[in-house]
């Protein structure tokens, strides 16, 4: 009886579901691994995007900008969007804009004398009398602390293996940064407004998506006053939320060098998108429970992956972005960097903001949608049940 009793329950167990559940676990691990390895294919300290302005007057002998510029350009650590000469006007206007816009990390300057001034220290030190090195600035981005560490070390790095490898000397050049943003940051900054976005992500997102399948049987009148309520208390919620972030964030010294206003702002608007992707996910899958519960993790991982929380947006793939600003928590942590660390306002963060309304909008517009059709199929139902 006992072996019986036991073997029913292993039965039970292994049956076709379990299978079938299986299958569905190994089809999403393949899929989350494949994606972190597409996503992590250059990782965030390689290819970082920089701008090279080469003042560099060569005269009378070879450019040692150019040599280091071409020898930075072999490595995989940064990836040269602009380079200008002495030519281009405004040349250093412009690369500073690219630097506040977020287009690059760094700006690399060669000053007008710089191979100058290392023939001149090379002849002195021949002569064993005392030059200053040439110097050789960078303007830089810290607000991405793994990102500048690795740019500064790739230019010292270059700098150094060409004047050994041509001249046979040791390192007459001095690399000066200049930290434009986020003077100061660390990892723990870097993270802040990541972890906290998808605190708010979750948090927002799965009591929706959980307690949305039972609306399906909604008067056609009421679908409307539903939405309403539901994106009014994940508002609320956002807004609770939000300002837990900011005080832990104020108790524990996390750095907000913007306006506070502004992210408070992002994260309640993040609760109320990520409310309403989970409305609109919970209308599509229309009760069907098993189904939520493995959709989860493809919603999740993707979001950590993609989403700017270690990799910042700058850094993934370009075939990926479509997917990563699927996500209203990219878009909620693009913008809370940019105040947190780079110090911005309103004007830095509003088309964030931007993008968070109008997801949220575009969600719940489906959603009403959708819940018409349901209502007008069950009442079609209704009528042709009452007719018979």
């Amino acid at each position: 009886m006992r072996s019986g009793r036991g073997w029913r329950a292993f039965h039970s167990e292994f049956d076709r579901k379990y299978f079938g559940r299986m299958v569905l676990l190994i089809v999403i691990t393949t899929m989350v691994m494949s994606l972190f390895g597409l996503a992590f294919e250059t990782g965030p300290t390689q290819d970082i995007a920089v701008d090279v302005l080469n003042l560099d007057d060569a005269a009378p002998g070879p450019s040692v900008a150019n040599a280091i510029i071409a020898r930075m350009e072999t490595g995989s650590t940064v990836r040269i969007v602009n380079s200008w000469s002495s030519s281009d006007e405004d040349a250093f206007q412009r690369s500073m804009d690219d630097l506040e816009a977020g287009n690059v990390e760094a700006v690399i300057v060669f000053g007008s004398n710089f191979s100058v001034g290392i023939a001149t220290w090379i002849a002195s030190s021949q002569n064993a009398t005392s030059a200053t090195p040439s110097a050789l600035i960078l303007y830089i981005d810290s607000s991405n602390p793994m990102a500048a560490a690795s740019v500064q070390a790739e230019v010292q790095r270059s700098a150094q293996l060409v004047v050994a490898f041509s001249y046979d000397l040791s390192f007459p050049v001095n690399v000066v940064p200049v930290v434009v943003y986020g003077d100061g940051t660390d990892m723990r900054d870097f993270m802040a407004a990541a972890i906290a976005g998808l605190l708010i992500f979750i948090l927002s997102l799965m009591p929706v998506l959980n307690g949305s399948n039972d609306d399906g049987d909604e008067e056609l009148g009421s679908q409307g006053a539903v939405i309403a309520a539901k994106t009014m208390s994940s508002l609320i919620n956002g807004l609770a939320m939000s300002a837990t972030v900011l005080v832990v964030s104020f108790l524990f010294g996390l750095r907000m060098e913007g306006s506070l206003w502004a992210v408070f702002t992002i994260f309640s608007l993040l609760a109320m998108a990520s409310s309403s992707l989970g409305l609109l996910l919970g209308a599509l899958l229309k009760g069907r429970a098993g189904l939520t519960m493995a959709i989860f993790p493809l919603l999740l991982y993707p979001a950590i992956l993609l989403g700017g929380i270690v990799l910042p947006i700058s850094s993934v793939p370009s075939y990926l972005l479509p997917i990563s600003y699927m996500y209203p928590l990219t878009y909620a942590i693009d913008g809370a960097r940019l105040v947190m660390l780079n110090g911005f306002g309103w004007d830095g963060c509003w088309i964030q903001l931007l993008s968070l309304i109008l997801y949220t909008m575009v969600c719940l517009a489906i959603v009403w949608f959708l819940g018409r059709m349901t209502a007008r199929s069950g009442a079609a139902g209704k009528r042709d049940k009452n007719g018979r």
